[in-house]
Order: C-alpha cells, then structure tokens, then sequence
C-alpha cells in the first residue's frame, strides 16, 4: 500500500518490505526496511532498482516518521514524515538528490475490521525547481486474522492519481505476510502493474 499510516515501529523493533512490480515496459524491485529508534519516531529507507538499467531511473529514499501516542483526536491518530529522494539516471555515474518531501498522516479505525488513512503533503523537485502537493486516501479491510484487502487513490496537484487494490495474506498473524497488488493510473492505456511482495514485522535489534 502506497498510502501511510499513522503509526511507528516502537523502539528497537524493525520491519523489512520487499516487492517487485511490473508494468508494461519496465520492471522495479524494492527494499525497504524501516526501524523504530525511539518511542514515536522510525527511519527508514527504500532502494529501488529499475530494469532494464539502460533506461531506468534508479532510486533511493530515506525518511523519519513522527507518530506520537498523544497525537490524537477523536479517534483519529496522526502523523508527520519527511524524506529526501536521490536518483540515478541511465547513463551517469553519480547519485543526485532529486527530491524532499513533507507528507501529513491520518488514520482513522472506523470498526474493527476497517481503517481509513488519509496523507496530504508537499513535495519539491529539485533539478525542476517546482512543487507538487501528493495527497492519498486508502481503506484497509481485515475480514479475519489471515487476510487483509486494501484500496487506494494516489494523485497529487499536477499529475493523474492513480488507483490500486491489494491484498495480503498472512503466513504467520501480524508477522509475515505475501503480497498481492494492481495499480492501474486513470485514463492511460496499458498503465496496469502488478506487484507481489513480501513483509516481515516484529524483527528486533
């Protein structure tokens, strides 16, 4: 799920999700572990690695997420997380920093079974000098302890949003879990990708 949720890995505890997506004309793999350093505050970071390399955009990210326990309001948490983007471009050797990010994180627990989250942010492209604002929704649906379903929109001010669903299934509850993803961008022919990947929670340092 592209879409944040307003909450932290609590301190010492890590997380490490791993997918590979595919589109119709390239294919992206990702990692991306994520660590609780105190209560309230996570880093993390993301590689994504493009092919075919010859014309594809690598890519690295790194980000802290604030959620603390008493940010909260009738019954919605919150959440702030900022990040830095840096890039590689077919054909050049180095690294560039491409872009930096403020996002807003809001989650609502509607029931036991569905959880609303809400992101809205902003975003500045370094080598273009301008700004876009990326704002997402996503309902998560958890009809028992081995399956979750989740759908989305993902847009921002200057682009198409886009819109996925998922599902994850459980091999061992709130601890592994495969998964299953399609994402298709509003009124663009052949945009669908499909994703599978892999999350793993509770891991201790």
């Amino acid at each position: 799920m592209g879409t944040e949720d307003a909450a932290t890995n609590a301190a010492g505890q890590c997380q490490l999700e791993t997918w590979v997506d595919f589109g119709s004309d390239a294919k992206h793999g990702h990692i991306a572990p994520a660590c609780g350093v105190s209560e309230g505050f996570e880093i993390g970071f993301e590689a994504v690695y493009a092919s075919p390399a010859t014309e594809q955009v690598q890519a690295r990210a790194a980000a802290l997420k604030w959620a603390p326990e008493w940010l909260e309001w009738a019954g919605w948490r919150f959440a702030l997380k900022a990040g830095t983007l840096t890039q590689k471009h077919p054909g050049e050797g180095n690294w560039r920093q491409s872009t930096w990010s403020l996002l807003g994180i809001a989650s609502l627990p509607i029931n036991d079974k569905l959880t609303l989250h809400v992101n809205a942010g902003h975003q500045h492209d370094i080598d273009a000098q301008n700004n876009v604002n990326p704002i997402s929704v996503s309902l998560t649906w958890a009809p028992c302890p081995r399956w979750q379903a989740f759908a989305e929109v993902i847009g921002d001010s200057k682009s198409t949003a886009a819109q996925s669903t998922g599902m994850r299934w459980w091999l061992l509850p709130d601890q592994l879990g495969l998964d299953l993803t399609a994402t298709r961008t509003n009124a663009t022919a052949s945009s669908t990708v499909w994703g599978v990947g892999i999350g793993w929670y509770g891991l201790k340092f």
